[in-house]
């Protein structure tokens, strides 16, 4: 009797179960294919690409308010040759200033030059440092602290731009640990940026496409609920069915396994792997994408982005604070979607929400902080007659059940040294006898919280699982 094809595919015992279809799901799984072995993968979504996610207007436009750059496109960065292989443009953008505005509007370019350099200057002085501080010290101890070129003059206009760094750290200075500041400088993806043509979903569905073609089997809304190990081989329940297969990787985003119920995996998480998990930090980071039907602001045509200021003190917010108590209280850059930068320039400002922000925006609903920060930019950009947007779009990377924060962040300081580097190494340790792996920026200890890592993490994945399946055929 022949069997229908989901009976089939549910009794198959496939080589390989990936939970995930985000980037390293999806280079693993394109790997594994490739090298003929039998693949499937489980997505929870009902779609491809994890925190992938491009936003598609009304007129066309596409922004990416997920990842959004191939950082390093330059200096060797894997998702350079993904997109090469596939034939898709990246687009790398021209050199363009940024305007800093203070409390009192936009800073003189040799103001905003200087401030700049402070801030380098600071940031070079206490990277990597040596002999390196107690563990309980912060990045923000050494950039405010006695002796900082932050201190030496423009205090105020120097520690709000030196606040800009929480929005790719992912956390507030004063949790990022001094000691393990710039770790991964010398040894990540870093310099020229590059935009993938059509975004960065498509081309996660793109990589998708290459591992179906090459016979990988892809479930979309099937979000898995237990992992089992049954001694040599592996189950998976997902969307109410059992799969099973001889090894699995997990590319389950940190910040979901965290939350994540404690028979997820049975046997559990080890003791050691899961104190990592728990100790590691996820970022907070927020996109909101306003789009005009016309771009308003000051030099539309001229500048790549304006960084905001704070024009009031952190300290100075309560309960009772509004949200644009809390715009004007926080340092926000926002990127000029209408400048040269681009090929095709849109009439859309994307502002990057760190923490504070981020987590006043998410208590509230997407049209009321649209129009909360859109009078914020009325006021600070002095245009008062300045239409309202057309179409907006807020992020919620922090409240989503499939992710549950941005990205990683650095280690994070510890009272006694618990937290370094290689909480990202442990986070790649595979268990089960190498039977369950895991994957995801995460896992890699040296291009943590960025695409290249994951796509490197797929990479070294399939070649660990590859090397296994070899060697269990060999028996």
């Amino acid at each position: 009797m022949r069997l229908s094809p989901t009976l089939h595919t549910m009794s198959k015992v496939y080589d390989s179960i990936i939970v995930g279809a985000g980037w390293s799901g999806a280079v693993a799984a394109r790997d594994l294919a490739r090298a003929g072995r039998s693949v499937l993968v489980l997505e929870a979504r009902d779609r491809v690409g994890g925190r992938a996610s491009t936003w598609v207007g009304k007129d066309g436009a596409k922004v990416d308010i997920g990842c959004s750059w191939i950082h390093g496109y330059n200096e060797g960065s894997p998702a350079r040759t993904i997109a090469t292989e596939l034939g898709v443009t990246a687009h790398l953008p021209k050199p363009v200033d940024g305007v800093i505005y203070g409390p009192s509007g936009p800073l003189a370019a040799d103001k905003a030059a200087s401030l700049r350099v402070q801030l380098g200057a600071a940031l070079a002085a206490f990277k990597t440092p040596f002999p390196a501080p107690a563990p309980s010290q912060s990045l923000a101890s050494a950039l405010f602290g006695a002796g900082s070129p932050l201190t030496t003059s423009d205090g105020a206009l120097a520690s709000g731009l030196a606040r800009s760094l929480e929005v790719p750290l992912g956390l507030k200075l004063e949790k990022a640990s001094l000691r393990w500041a710039g770790w991964e400088g010398a040894t990540n993806f870093s310099g020229s940026d590059a935009a993938p043509e059509g975004g960065y979903e498509a081309l996660v569905a793109s990589v998708v496409a290459q591992a179906e073609a090459a016979g990988a089997v892809v479930k979309l809304g099937s979000a898995a609920t237990q992992v089992k190990d049954e001694g040599g081989k592996v189950q998976v329940q997902a969307g109410g069915e059992t799969y099973t297969a001889r090894t699995v990787l997990s590319t389950i985003p940190l910040g979901t396994l965290k939350a994540a119920p404690k028979d997820l995996f049975s046997p559990p998480l080890d003791a050691r792997y899961a104190a990592t998990v728990e100790g590691t930090h996820v970022g907070v980071l927020e996109k909101l994408l306003l789009a005009y039907p016309a771009a308003w602001w000051p030099r539309a045509t001229e500048v790549g982005s304006y960084t905001f200021l704070p024009t009031k003190a952190e300290d100075s917010l309560g309960p009772n604070s509004t949200l644009r108590d809390v715009f004007d209280a926080s340092t926000i850059i926002a990127a000029n979607f209408a400048g040269p930068a681009l090929p095709s320039p849109s009439p859309i400002l994307l502002s990057y929400l760190s923490e504070t922000p981020a987590r006043a925006a998410l208590a509230h609903s997407e049209e009321d902080v649209a129009a909360a920060f859109h009078e914020f930019l009325v006021a600070r950009l002095g245009v008062p007659d300045a239409p309202k947007p057309s179409e907006s779009a807020l992020t919620t990377w922090l409240n989503d059940p499939l992710s549950r924060g941005a990205t990683t962040t650095p280690s994070i300081v510890s009272d006694g040294g618990e937290r370094s580097p290689l909480d990202f190494k442990e986070l790649s340790r595979p268990l089960w006898d190498g039977r369950l792996g895991f994957a995801g920026e995460h896992t890699e200890i040296e291009n943590r919280g960025s695409v290249a890592g994951a796509v490197i993490s797929g990479q070294r994945e399939a070649g660990r699982i590859e090397r296994l399946l070899n060697k269990l055929d060999a028996k």
